[in-house]
């Protein structure tokens, strides 16, 4: 089997970037299509749960992608009372998604399906520390608690749970982003 690769020039932390969030926020985000296998909507409840813990951090969350599901996932947002702190980019061209994972301190797929999880791939380049669900694909990818954390597909609670744990252990994102780099 010979995965998916990334240009490793090309996604690396060395670019410059323009953050859309203060440097003293830190990003959640993902880089997927909004439709209903990629469960951008649970990505919205863990986020939602995570705000209601009142950590001492500001948090935002970045959603880069165009999709059917646009208009709901936007309501969703009203709905959990998160919109002032999420932000969808819509459609970006190929060549602006490295600066956008530049932007993103914990990136997040929480998948129902995936075959491969070439996102994932990409964020692991920019030794950012990944979270994905424990489905195909993603879990061939992943080492829990090594290269990043897997969590349950289709479960919110666990994931708030998984980025609190990131948030609060500076040590644990740069350990599990080292070894996301190594790997890629």
């Amino acid at each position: 089997v010979i995965p998916f690769g990334v240009d490793l020039d090309i996604f690396n932390s060395h670019q410059n970037y323009t953050r859309l969030f203060s440097s003293d926020s830190m990003v959640i985000g993902t880089i997927k299509t909004l439709e209903k296998d990629y469960a951008i909507d649970v990505l919205l409840r863990a986020f939602s749960i995570l705000k209601e813990r009142n950590l001492t951090v500001s948090l935002k969350l970045l959603i880069v992608g165009k999709g059917s599901l646009d208009m709901q996932l936007k309501e969703l947002t009203k709905k959990l009372k998160i919109e002032e702190d999420v932000l969808f980019t819509g459609y970006i061209e190929p060549g602006e998604i490295p600066g956008y994972h530049n932007m993103i301190d914990i990136f997040l797929c929480l998948s129902h399906r995936e075959s491969f999880g070439v996102a994932v791939v990409e964020a692991m380049s920019f030794a950012k520390p990944v979270i994905v669900s424990n489905v195909n694909g993603l879990s061939e990818i992943i080492e829990d608690d090594n290269s990043g954390l897997i969590v349950a597909a289709d479960n919110p609670q666990e994931a708030a749970l998984a980025m609190e744990k990131l948030i609060l252990d500076k040590e644990l994102r740069e350990r599990l982003g080292k070894n996301a780099r190594k790997k890629v």
